[in-house]
């Protein structure tokens, strides 16, 4: 009697792994997605902060990153963005708002498709802060736990 398995078996087999990837890596991408967000996020806080202490000290919002007392990662010669491996983080006066913006991008280049989205933080004068993300519904979805709002869910706050 020969020992072996059959070619049924086999194929059964590979069915089985290839459902199991199937469900298993919209999962993964979305878990890899929510950690580049996190670490934009914090970049963001930092930011804020640093941009707070620079206000109290001279009455204004900064216009550059390089007149902070942190330093940010890959700062353009105009001082006005930051480049990290997966976000293109810029901040701008809006009004009496300081709004601190994250594009998600990649190696530089704005992220297109399912992976292109924004995470804003707006300052007030007071302090509060307001986080937000737009873009890809189903990463903004996933970043803010299920908080978003508008028709299509393209609104996402947290």
């Amino acid at each position: 009697m020969k020992k072996g398995f059959t070619l049924i078996e086999l194929l059964v087999v590979v069915l089985i792994i290839g459902i199991l990837s199937a469900i298993a890596l919209p999962q993964y991408t979305t878990a890899v997605e929510k950690s580049r967000a996190a670490e934009a996020i914090t970049l963001m806080g930092t930011l804020r902060y640093a941009a707070e202490r620079t206000r109290l000290q001279t009455g204004d919002w900064p216009d550059d990153f390089t007149v902070l007392d942190i330093e940010m990662p890959d700062v353009n010669d105009a001082g006005t963005t930051s480049q990290t491996k997966n976000f293109n983080i810029t901040a701008t006066e809006s009004g009496t708002n300081y709004v601190i913006s994250a594009v998600r991008a990649n190696n530089g280049t704005a992220a297109g498709g399912d992976s292109a989205y924004t995470l804003k933080t707006t300052v007030s004068t007071d302090g509060t802060a307001r986080r937000s993300c737009s873009g890809s519904a189903t990463l903004c979805k996933a970043i803010t736990s299920g908080n978003c709002s508008g028709t299509n869910d393209d609104t996402c706050s947290f």
